[in-house]
C-alpha cells in the first residue's frame, strides 16, 4: 500500500537520521588526513614563563627583553607572544621601549590582540586581510580588540587571538581565520604559521571552508579545511605528547654560560631556525583550559594543533545536508525493494554502507569532507529498518 510504503520510508529516513546524528562526535573516525604540506613548518619550541610564579602581577618586562635578546643570536623564526602587553609597563615604562628593541631585532614578530566580536571601548585595529570567495558570516567576528601596546606593534604585527570552548566546557578547536571589517583575517596562529611555512597571506585565499596557502611566487603550499567558524581540530590523540619547553629565565641563563663558555642549561642552537613562541604557564596569563585529556595550557593547544596541521589536516567540513538525505533515501529505497527477503536486504544494507565509507573515505582524502563513519552508520539502519517497518504497518493495519 502506498501509504504504508511512504511511511515506512519517512520513518525509515528519520532514524538512519537519528544514528547518525548520534554518532556525530566521531566524523572523523576511519577517515585519512589530508595531503601534508608541500614544505613541512618546524615544531614551535615554547618558551614559558612558569619560572616567574610567585612574583606580582604584572611582571616586569625587563625579563621578556633579555629572553629575547638572548635568543636572537641564534635565529629563531618565525617568533610569536601568546602574552597580555595590551598596557604599558607601570612600574619601568622605559622598558617598553627596550622591549620594543628587542622585538625590532627579529622579522616580523606576531603579537596576539584580543578580539571582540562586537564594538566595545577596546581598540581597533587594521589588520591583514585575506582574500576569499563565498560567504563568511558563519566566521567567529573581530570588531574590537585588547591590542599590544602601541610601541611594541610597531616593531612587529598584531594578529586577532580569541579561543572559545564548546557548550561542554572542552577547547577542541582553535581558529584559524576571523571575520574583521566585512573581510577574513588570519589569527594569530596562522599568521605564525604561514610565516614558519614560507607562505604569504596577500597571495593566500579562503575558498568557501578551503583556506589555501600560497607563495609568493602563487605556488599552493596547503589546503587546510575549516569548519563554518573558520578554526581547525586540536590533535589531543596523544596525551603523553609533550611540546619542548625551555623557561625564560634558563634561556637567559643559558646564553650567559655560552658567552663564557660554560656548559648551558639550555643548548640554545636547538631553537636555530626554528619558531618560538613566548608563551605563560600561569593563570594570569595562560589560564589552564578543560580538553579530552585534562586540564592543559593553551600553549599546549596551540603546538598540538601546529603539529596536526603540518603532518596534514584533519577533515572537518560536514556534508551537504542534500547529500545526506540522498543517502539515506537511496537506503530506505533498497530496503523496500528487498521486500521479506531478509538476507538480501542485510546484503544490500552492508554493500550500500561500504560504497557510502569508501566514498567518504576518497573525499575526505582529497577534499576534507568529515563524516563518512555516522552517515555509512544511518545508512545501514535506514535500509535494514525500512522492510521491517512496512511489514509492521501493513500487517498491523497503520494508517
Amino acid at each position: 500500500m502506498i501509504v504504508s510504503r511512504i511511511l515506512a520510508l519517512i520513518s525509515a529516513i528519520a532514524l538512519g537520521l537519528l544514528a547518525a546524528v548520534a554518532l556525530v562526535p566521531h566524523s572523523r573516525a576511519l577517515l585519512p588526513r589530508l595531503s601534508p604540506p608541500a614544505k613541512v613548518a618546524p615544531t614551535p619550541v615554547l618558551i614559558s614563563i612558569e619560572d616567574l610564579a610567585g612574583e606580582s602581577w604584572p611582571w616586569p618586562r625587563l625579563d621578556l627583553t633579555l629572553a629575547l635578546r638572548a635568543m636572537s643570536p641564534y635565529r629563531p623564526e618565525p617568533v610569536g607572544l601568546l602574552l597580555p602587553l595590551d598596557a604599558p609597563d607601570t612600574f619601568e615604562p622605559a622598558q617598553d621601549n627596550q622591549l620594543a628593541r628587542a622585538l625590532s631585532s627579529y622579522l616580523t614578530p606576531t603579537l596576539s590582540a584580543t578580539a571582540f566580536p562586537f564594538p566595545t571601548p577596546a581598540q581597533t585595529l587594521s589588520l591583514p586581510k585575506i582574500s576569499h570567495t563565498g560567504s563568511i558570516e558563519s566566521l567567529r567576528p573581530a570588531d574590537s580588540f585588547f591590542a599590544p601596546e602601541e610601541s611594541l606593534r610597531r616593531s612587529g604585527q598584531a594578529a586577532a587571538w580569541k579561543v572559545t570552548p564548546d557548550a561542554d566546557g572542552l577547547l577542541t578547536r582553535l581558529p584559524l581565520v576571523f571575520r574583521h571589517e566585512n573581510a577574513v583575517t588570519p589569527s594569530w596562529l596562522l599568521q605564525l604559521y604561514a610565516q614558519a611555512l614560507g607562505a604569504d597571506l596577500t597571495h593566500s585565499t579562503l575558498q568557501g571552508r578551503r583556506l589555501i596557502l600560497r607563495d609568493t611566487q602563487d605556488f599552493e603550499l596547503q589546503s587546510i579545511p575549516l569548519d563554518l567558524r573558520g578554526s581547525v581540530p586540536i590533535d589531543w590523540s596523544r596525551p603523553d605528547q609533550l611540546p619542548e619547553k625551555m623557561e625564560i629565565r634558563g634561556v637567559v641563563l643559558a646564553a650567559e654560560q655560552e658567552r663564557i663558555g660554560v656548559r648551558p642549561y639550555y643548548d640554545l642552537k636547538g631553537i636555530s631556525k626554528r619558531p618560538a613562541i613566548l608563551a605563560g604557564g600561569l593563570a594570569e596569563v595562560d589560564p589552564i583550559i578543560e580538553s579530552p585529556i585534562g586540564p592543559r595550557s593553551l600553549a599546549e593547544a596551540v603546538v598540538r594543533t601546529w603539529t596536526s596541521l603540518s603532518r596534514g589536516p584533519s577533515p572537518v567540513l560536514h556534508p551537504p545536508s542534500g547529500v545526506i538525505l540522498s543517502v539515506l533515501l537511496i537506503a530506505a529505497l533498497l530496503g523496500l525493494s528487498s521486500g521479506q527477503r531478509g538476507r538480501v536486504c542485510l546484503i544490500e544494507s552492508i554493500a550500500w554502507a561500504g560504497l557510502v565509507m569508501v566514498a567518504g573515505w576518497i573525499v575526505a582524502k582529497t577534499e576534507g569532507y568529515a563524516g563518512a563513519f555516522p552517515l555509512a552508520v544511518g545508512a545501514f539502519v535506514t535500509a535494514i529498518l525500512a522492510p521491517r517497518l512496512l511489514h509492521w504497518m501493513e500487517s498491523s493495519h497503520v494508517r
